[in-house]
C-alpha cells in the first residue's frame, strides 16, 4: 500500500472498525512522514491529526495518531508484532493495572487502534505518544543515570507482567516465534550485522589490541554462530520472560516531565532470558563511564523492580533471586559484546552518517563497508569498544571453546 492510499477515507475505515462505529466520518485530516534515517530502519513513520464524528450528529473528536508501515523486506522475514499489539499487550496491560496505585505508572506501551497483515506487509495505527507528552532520549550522548533506571523499571514491569501472563496463559506466551539468531548467524542479514560486523571490529583494532583481534576472528563464523544460538535459547535459562529484543533508547519513550517511559516496536520479541534485553539497553544506550561505574547498580535496580511487579502482580511460586539473574549475565555475557561491537555503532550513528543509511544497505557489502567506516569515525563508538573489547577479554568472553 502506497502511502497516496492512506487518506481521509483510509482513516475514517479503520477507526470505524477500531471504535465500532459505522457511522463514524472523518472530517479534517492532516497526515506526514516522521521517519528519520538511521533510526527507523525496518518502518516509515506517519504521524496523523484529524478530526471526525462518530455519528452524523455526534460530538466533533480531535485525534492524534501514528501509523507503522513495516518495509516490505521485514515483514517478509516475520515479526511477533501483531501478537504483540492484539494479545500479549493487552494481556500485560491487564496484569498491571491489577498492581495497587502506589505501585506507580505503569503503561506499557502505545495502545494499538488496528492491526493489518498481509503476505510482505504489516500496518499497525496506533495513539500518538508525543500528544500525551512523551518524547525521544537523545541517541547520540546516551542515558544517564536517572535515565537509565527509570527505562530499567519499565523494562521489568514488561518482563514481570510476561512471566505473570506466562503462568496464567502459557498459549498466548507459545504464539511468539523464536529470537531471529536462533538458528544461529547464517542469514544474509545475521551475516552482514553480526558476522561482518564483528570482522569489521576485529580488523578496525588489528593494531591496537592484536591479540583480542586475533581471538574475535576466531569465533567467526562457526563458534560465534553456536554461541548465539545457546544465548537465545530458552532452555538453556534459569529465568525466561517476553524479551523486547532491541529495548535501545530510541524504542523507549520518556515523558520527563513526570519521569516516566513507555516501550515501542515489539518486532523482535520472544520468550528468552531477561540478560539479553539488560545487555541491549546497557551497551547500545546507556553512557559508557556511567555504565562502567554502575552495572552492578543497575542490575541491582532492575532486580528490585522485577520482584516488586511480580509480587503485586500476582506471580504464583518462588521469585527469581538475584544470584539467578547474575547467573544469566554470565551466562549471556556474549550478548553484550554483540551488542556493544555490532549495534552500538548504529544506534549512535551520526545525522551524516544516518543520512542514507536504511535496511537496504545491509545487502550491498560495498555500501556498508563505506557506511562502518563512517560510523566508526565517531569518538564514542571507537572509546566504548576498545575500552569493552578489553573488558570482555578478561572476562574470558572471547576465548574460542
Amino acid at each position: 500500500m502506497e502511502r497516496e492510499n492512506y487518506s481521509a477515507k483510509y482513516f475514517e475505515k479503520a477507526l470505524a472498525r477500531a471504535y465500532s462505529c459505522e457511522k463514524l466520518r472523518v472530517e479534517n485530516f492532516h497526515i506526514e512522514v516522521v521517519s528519520q534515517k538511521g533510526e527507523n530502519f525496518c518502518s516509515v513513520i506517519y504521524r496523523v491529526a484529524l478530526d471526525f464524528r462518530r455519528s452524523p450528529d455526534g460530538d466533533l473528536e480531535s485525534g492524534k495518531y501514528v501509523l507503522k508501515d513495516l518495509l516490505p523486506v521485514a515483514a517478509e522475514l516475520g515479526t511477533n508484532e501483531k501478537d504483540m499489539f492484539e494479545q500479549l499487550l493487552p494481556a500485560m496491560s491487564a496484569i498491571l493495572e491489577r498492581a495497587p496505585t502506589e505501585f506507580g505508572e505503569h503503561k506499557l506501551s502505545a495502545d494499538c487502534l488496528l492491526a493489518e497483515t498481509s503476505a510482505g506487509k504489516e500496518i499497525y495505527i496506533l495513539e500518538d505518544l508525543c500528544a500525551l507528552g512523551y518524547g525521544s532520549f537523545d541517541r547520540y550522548q546516551g542515558l544517564n543515570l536517572e535515565e537509565a533506571k527509570i527505562c530499567l523499571r519499565k523494562l521489568a514491569q514488561f518482563h514481570g507482567s510476561s512471566m505473570v501472563l506466562y503462568q496464567n496463559k502459557p498459549e498466548l506466551v507459545a504464539k511468539l516465534s523464536p529470537s531471529h539468531y536462533a538458528k544461529g548467524l547464517s542469514d544474509p542479514f545475521a551475516k552482514a550485522l553480526v558476522l561482518d560486523g564483528t570482522e569489521y571490529a576485529a580488523e578496525f583494532f588489528a593494531d591496537e589490541l592484536p591479540e583480542i583481534s586475533k581471538k574475535m576472528k576466531a569465533q567467526i563464523p562457526d563458534a560465534y554462530s553456536q554461541r548465539m544460538k545457546n544465548v537465545v535459547d530458552p532452555n538453556q535459562s534459569s529465568l525466561n520472560a517476553v524479551i523486547h529484543g532491541d529495548p535501545w533508547l530510541n524504542n523507549i519513550m520518556f515523558d520527563s516531565a513526570n519521569k516516566r517511559a513507555v516501550i515501542v516496536d515489539f518486532q523482535n520479541c520472544y520468550w528468552g532470558s531477561p540478560a539479553v534485553d539488560l545487555y541491549f539497553l546497557f551497551y547500545t544506550s546507556i553512557k559508557h563511564e556511567i555504565l562502567r561505574e554502575n552495572q552492578d547498580t543497575f542490575v541491582n535496580h532492575y532486580f528490585h523492580s522485577l520482584q516488586e511487579t511480580l509480587k503485586h502482580c500476582g506471580f504464583k511460586g518462588p521469585l527469581p533471586t538475584l544470584d539467578q539473574l547474575k547467573d544469566e549475565m554470565k551466562r549471556c555475557l556474549l550478548y553484550a559484546y554483540y551488542a556493544v561491537t555490532c549495534e552500538l555503532p548504529i544506534c549512535c550513528a551520526s545525522p551524516e552518517a544516518s543520512a542514507d543509511f536504511g535496511v537496504d544497505t545491509f545487502g550491498n557489502p560495498e555500501a556498508m563497508l563505506k557506511k562502518r567506516h563512517q560510523l566508526f569515525a565517531s569518538d564514542r563508538v571507537r572509546q566504548t569498544i576498545k575500552a569493552s573489547l578489553v573488558e570482555f577479554d578478561k572476562q574470558g568472553i572471547l576465548e574460542t571453546p
